[in-house]
């Protein structure tokens, strides 16, 4: 009988050895309570928030009409690059294109009047030009045959020439007067031509500057019926429509001048706003760009807002675009 129980108290104390071990690890390395955890998260997460805004510039340039009416044309979208000096939309130009091709084709015709009166003057210049010539060589004949006229008529009152050399010399030299005259009388009339011509051609001139006036007028009044981008930039956002009503106060464009210098405008709860300073650090993830981190910081509080700004490292980065700020407070 002593025999047959000696493996079961073996047993028991075995079995009395393994409970104790473990017993004895368990007391070793204690498990934290959970309570303590709870409350480490707890105060992390009344430490961080996380607030969402939209993406917008720092930098904006408002374009507005130069003149007032009806808005004619947009020519670009906002999301669009555009540059200095492009033509954005139209005011009502329609009317004033018109007025500006009426200009243009007087001022044509002017200038066209100008060159058919320097032409004209140019051929009577050459004609006067001619017809003084041959006034000269009639002069020099007329003196020759004068000459030769007052010689015969001494000899003739002395005898010592006949009658008929004495009077074929005055008619020599009344022949060459009438061909003097009618030479003259021709270079006179071709100079009161080109002095006409003159004239006429410095009417011209005034009627093309005149012309040139009103060209000018009506381009710079079509020029102010396009509404022209001031910068180079990025078109955020457009106001009105087409046919709608457009005022020389009336902003119709906002262009961004800096796609890196941009900002986030979130609106915090009164008891974290009172918790968010100017200078204060955040972090700001574009929601869009999983990838996109970059750090800002406060720039200012105005009107239940926290503005943070930060610079851009990536041009996918548009205004217009969703962002988390996460904020460490205080």
């Amino acid at each position: 009988m002593r025999g047959k129980w000696i493996p079961v108290l073996v047993g028991a104390v075995l079995v009395a050895l393994a409970v104790g071990a473990v017993v004895w690890r368990g007391r070793r390395h204690p498990v934290p309570p959970p309570a303590a955890v709870t409350a480490a998260a707890i105060t992390a997460a009344q430490n961080e928030v996380t607030l969402q805004g939209k993406i917008r510039p720092q930098h904006i340039t408002g374009v507005t009409a130069s003149i007032s009416g009806f808005i004619e044309a947009f020519l670009v979208e906002p999301g669009q690059d555009v540059y200095e000096g492009q033509v954005l939309a139209r005011i009502g130009a329609q009317g004033l294109e018109s007025a500006r091709e009426v200009a243009q084709a007087a001022l044509e015709r002017a200038q066209e009047q100008v060159s058919q009166s320097e032409a004209v003057v140019t051929a009577a210049r050459m004609e006067l030009s001619r017809a003084e010539a041959d006034a000269q060589r009639s002069r020099m004949a007329l003196d020759r045959a004068e000459r030769g006229r007052d010689r015969q008529q001494t000899l003739f009152r002395e005898g010592a020439t006949p009658r008929l050399v004495y009077e074929k010399a005055v008619k020599e030299y009344e022949a060459a007067l009438k061909d003097y005259e009618l030479i003259d009388a021709t270079v006179r009339t071709g100079r009161e031509h080109i002095q006409s011509g003159v004239d006429e051609v410095n009417g011209a001139k005034k009627i093309v500057a005149d012309r040139i006036r009103l060209l000018e007028e009506a381009q710079d009044n079509l020029s102010a019926a396009e509404v022209h981008s001031p910068v180079d930039g990025y078109v955020v956002s457009r106001k009105g429509e087409v046919g709608g009503s457009a005022g020389l106060s009336d902003e119709l464009f906002q262009i961004a001048t800096d796609l890196y210098a941009l900002e986030v405008a979130v609106e915090p709860k009164a008891e974290v706003l009172k918790r968010i300073v100017p200078g204060q650090e955040a972090l700001v993830l574009v929601l869009d760009l999983q990838s996109a981190a970059m750090p800002g910081v406060v720039r200012e509080i105005k009107d239940n807002q926290a503005i943070v700004e930060f610079n851009s490292t990536l041009p996918a980065i548009k205004p217009g675009m969703q962002a988390d700020v996460r904020f460490k407070l205080e």
